[in-house]
Parts: structure tokens; C-alpha cells; sequence
């Protein structure tokens, strides 16, 4: 298996770090990213490659298994769609030093970074980030494109929309709801509403 990164960023760079936490550094060919004429050549070692037009053409002719690393949530998720549209496969990266749960299921592209947690019957969507501490508590659903930041915790049977952000120590109550597309604060709580 070989893999591709797309998004030279800072989200880029942390999966960078996860691939090579988990051993995958010698089957990671390297970055696409548009922007790639105004960044360096290499980043820890590994080359910019061209941009996601470049991907299109190397996918029609060789396999790879991308993570699409941009940070904005619909960017990457329109990236990822026009990909899979090619016969694009995805990778999900774990850290070695998070834990998924047995009875999770991580979706495809999806990224977890060192510290996270998610526990058994929680469902998280294709193409998202659970952040450096975060939390996926049992039985919660998180939709396609979510970001969780880092020491984020989304409480047990909550419901997080597709595209919805979560911000850095923020909290998501007990069987409560996050709309798609949703942005919590840093340090917010979401309560469920009863009644």
C-alpha cells in the first residue's frame, strides 16, 4: 500500500505524524497540494509532489491511498468526493498512542490523532479529524467532514451533523445534538435540550 497526503498544511503535517507513528513512513510518497509552487521542496524529507490536478493524473495510471488533509471542512470533503469519483481510495490513519475501540467504526480518510479516544458503538464519519486528547464517547454518531479538536469531548449518544466543527476543549452533552455545518467555540459546552 502506498499513500498520498493532500494538503501540505498544518493539517498535512500532522498526518504526516501519524503515518509515521504508525510505520507507514516508508510506504508515504509524499504531498499534493495547489498551492505547491510557494512551498518548500520537501517537508520532513517528504516531497510536495504537484497539485491535486497532478493526483487526478497519477491515480488514472498508479494505485495510492490518500488522506485528504485540508483543514476546512467542505474543501475537504469536495476534494475527497472528486477523488473517490476517480476510483480514489482512502486511508484513516491511527496513532498508535490513541485508541479506537474494537466495536467503533472510524470512517474511511478519517484521521485520529496521538491521545484520542473512541470508544465501543461510537460511529464516526469518512474524512474527519479527531484531535490530539479528543473524545468520541459510546454510541455516538459523528457525521462526514467533522472536526473534533484537540482535547474535545462529544458525551455518550450525542449526534454530531456532518461538517460541524468542534472547538479545542469544548464539550457535547449527553444524547445532545450538533447541526451539520455547526462551529462550537473553544471551551463551549453544548447542552441536550429536553422537552
Amino acid at each position: 500500500m502506498r499513500v498520498v497526503i493532500v494538503g501540505a498544511g498544518g493539517f498535512g503535517r500532522v498526518a504526516l505524524d501519524v503515518l509515521l507513528s504508525g510505520g507507514y513512513g516508508d510506504r508515504t510518497l509524499g504531498f499534493y497540494d495547489d498551492a505547491h509552487a510557494v512551498l518548500p521542496g520537501r517537508i520532513r524529507g517528504y516531497p510536495i509532489l504537484g497539485d491535486v490536478e497532478m493526483l487526478k493524473s497519477m491515480l488514472s495510471v498508479e494505485p495510492a491511498h490518500v488522506v485528504v488533509a485540508i483543514t476546512d471542512n467542505e474543501a475537504r470533503l469536495r476534494v475527497a468526493n472528486v477523488l473517490r469519483r476517480l476510483g480514489g481510495e482512502f486511508f484513516a490513519p491511527v496513532h498508535p498512542l490513541a485508541h479506537v475501540s474494537d466495536a467503533a467504526v472510524v470512517g474511511d480518510g478519517s484521521v485520529v490523532a496521538a491521545g484520542a479516544v473512541v470508544h465501543p458503538d461510537a460511529s464516526v464519519g469518512s474524512h474527519c479529524f479527531i484531535g490530539p486528547g479528543a473524545v468520541v464517547d459510546r454510541d455516538v454518531e459523528v457525521g462526514a467532514g467533522v472536526w473534533v479538536s484537540a482535547g474535545a469531548v462529544v458525551g455518550p449518544g450525542a449526534r454530531v451533523g456532518a461538517r460541524a466543527e468542534i472547538g479545542a476543549n469544548a464539550s457535547v452533552g449527553r444524547k445532545a445534538e450538533v447541526g451539520p455545518g455547526a462551529q462550537i467555540g473553544a471551551a463551549r459546552h453544548v447542552a441536550r435540550e429536553d422537552g
